[in-house]
C-alpha cells in the first residue's frame, strides 16, 4: 500500500477529503483522511478530551497504484489551480512513515489517549501504553498537571513536535467527557517500563525499559518484573 502526503492550507483538511471523496473514483484509491490526535483540557477538575488534527494541513491519501490517480487530480479544477499555484503539494511517504503513522493511529486514524502510571507516590518509574510507547525516544517534557508529553520526531524529512494526551493513576476509574469519537473503555495487556532521571548535566532523561505484561493489575505487573529482576541478580 502507496502512502501519499498531500500538504493544504491549514484549516482545509477536511474540505480537501470531501474534494477527493466526491471526485475522484473509489476504484483509484484506498482512503483519503486526516490523522486526528485525541487532546486532553482540564476543566474545573474535569478531563475533556476532543479530536485535533495532528498535522496542521496535512491530508493522507493510500492507494494501490500512483499514475492514474495524479491524472485525475490534474482534472479537478479546485485542486489542480492550487497545485500550479503552490498551495497544494503531493507527494510519497517513505514506507517507516507511513508504518509509523499506521501504527500510533490505527484503522480509525485517531491517536488515541496514552497510559501513564507511576508505580507509587515519588516513584520515577512509570508504565506506559499507547502511541506513547512508540514515542518514548522522543519525549521532551511531561505535563502531568495537563495531561499532556510533548515528543518529536523526524517525518518525511521534517522534526515534527507530537503533543499527545495521557491517563493518569488518578483518571483510573474516572469517565472523561469525549467530545468525538470515544476511545474503547479497556486496560492495555501490556506496558513498556519508562525511568524519568538526569543526565550529568542534570537534564531529564527519559529512559525506555522492558514490556511487562498486566492482567487486571499494571502496577502489580510492574513489582512482579521488579522482583523477578531482583531474583536473577541475587541467583
Amino acid at each position: 500500500m502507496l502512502w501519499y502526503l498531500i500538504k493544504t492550507w491549514a484549516g482545509g483538511e477536511e474540505k480537501l477529503v470531501k474534494e477527493i471523496r466526491r471526485t475522484v473514483p473509489p476504484y483509484m484509491y484506498q482512503d483519503a483522511f486526516v490523522i486526528y490526535n485525541e487532546r486532553i483540557w482540564r476543566r474545573q477538575g474535569q478531563s475533556i478530551i476532543r479530536l485535533e488534527p495532528l498535522f496542521k494541513g496535512c491530508v493522507f491519501l493510500t492507494c494501490q497504484k500512483t499514475e492514474p490517480l495524479f491524472r485525475r487530480f490534474d482534472r479537478i479544477p479546485a485542486m489542480s489551480r492550487q497545485i500550479a499555484t503552490g498551495y497544494l503539494s503531493i507527494f510519497p511517504l517513505m514506507e517507516q512513515d507511513a508504518n509509523f503513522l499506521e501504527s500510533i493511529s490505527g484503522g480509525d486514524h485517531v491517536i488515541r489517549t496514552s497510559y501513564m502510571l507511576r508505580e507509587d507516590e515519588g516513584s520515577s518509574t512509570y508504565l506506559v501504553s499507547g502511541p506513547l510507547e512508540y514515542l518514548i525516544d522522543g519525549i521532551e517534557g511531561i505535563r502531568f498537571r495537563t495531561r499532556t508529553v510533548k515528543t518529536h520526531k523526524k517525518l518525511w524529512g521534517e522534526d515534527k513536535e507530537i503533543v499527545l494526551g495521557i491517563i493518569a493513576n488518578e483518571d483510573l476509574g474516572r469517565k472523561p467527557v469525549y467530545e468525538g469519537p470515544v476511545a474503547i473503555e479497556k486496560l492495555p495487556d501490556h506496558y513498556t517500563v519508562l525511568e524519568i532521571g538526569t543526565d550529568s548535566d542534570g537534564n531529564k532523561q527519559y529512559l525506555e525499559g522492558p514490556q511487562v505484561y498486566a492482567d487486571r493489575d499494571p502496577i502489580e505487573a510492574l513489582s512482579r518484573e521488579k522482583n523477578r529482576e531482583l531474583c536473577d541478580l541475587v541467583s
